[in-house]
């Protein structure tokens, strides 16, 4: 996962982290909002870089798709950890995920996970109680709301993913906004996406907990089609 001190991680329980409270004190506000601001003058068509069509070798022809504040995985999550920021602490993000598939919404949802020290080792962590972090792309703007605690993600141990499966998944989260914001079609995207497939093959407790969640979107993500 990523760490929200920004690296990718790969627990027994799967991640991402950065700095936590307790969990009693991890009561979000509902509905907590930020907004992105973009540092660059430059059309937001132009901000997301090239890439190759990993299904038949050749780019996807332009679309011009909808306009959106943020339509990078870079600026999105420079959202989710401001917002995640606010409860200070280490936490595990999960990726770049979608509710439902097709999507109601150009919505992206993360679910963060506070951690605390375990006496277990460095690495250990106890789980707090998780929220979500939801990013509207058209807008900028991110609401959080507390969640309830999964039965599975009780304690993890955090471990550094491979440069591979770090960044195959930032290409699929990439992906991923590009189709909510209607910039490429689905059936060209397919094998570009499979980065969410290899990220949940290392992180089966929480690929487990995000499922319970968010079942329609999870399942499509890691077998879309």
């Amino acid at each position: 996962m990523l760490l929200l001190c920004s690296f990718a991680c790969r627990p027994s329980g799967g991640a991402t982290t950065a700095p936590t409270q307790p969990s009693e004190a991890q009561e979000a506000a509902p509905e907590e909002t930020h907004t992105y601001v973009s540092s660059s003058d430059e059309p937001d068509a132009d901000a997301a870089p090239k890439r190759a069509d990993g299904d038949d070798g050749g780019a996807a022809p332009p679309v011009a798709g909808l306009s959106a504040k943020v339509d990078t995985i870079q600026a999105v999550r420079e959202l989710v950890v401001t917002a995640a920021g606010s409860a200070s602490g280490e936490h595990l993000l999960s990726p770049a995920l979608v509710p439902t598939w097709p999507a109601k919404e150009p919505v992206l949802v993360f679910v963060v996970y506070p951690l605390e020290a375990s006496k277990k080792g460095i690495n250990a962590f106890k789980v707090g109680v998780p929220f979500e972090v939801k990013v509207d792309l058209i807008a900028g703007t991110t609401a959080k709301r507390t969640l309830k605690r999964g039965a599975l993600m009780q304690n993890v141990t955090v471990e550094r993913d491979s440069a591979t499966v770090r960044q195959n998944l930032e290409s699929a989260e990439q992906t991923l906004i590009d189709l909510l914001l209607e910039r490429r079609p689905v059936e060209r995207s397919f094998v570009l996406l499979d980065g969410y497939r290899e990220w949940f093959n290392h992180h089966l407790e929480m690929m487990t907990d995000l499922d319970k969640r968010m079942p329609d979107g999870v399942r499509w993500l890691r077998k879309p089609g």
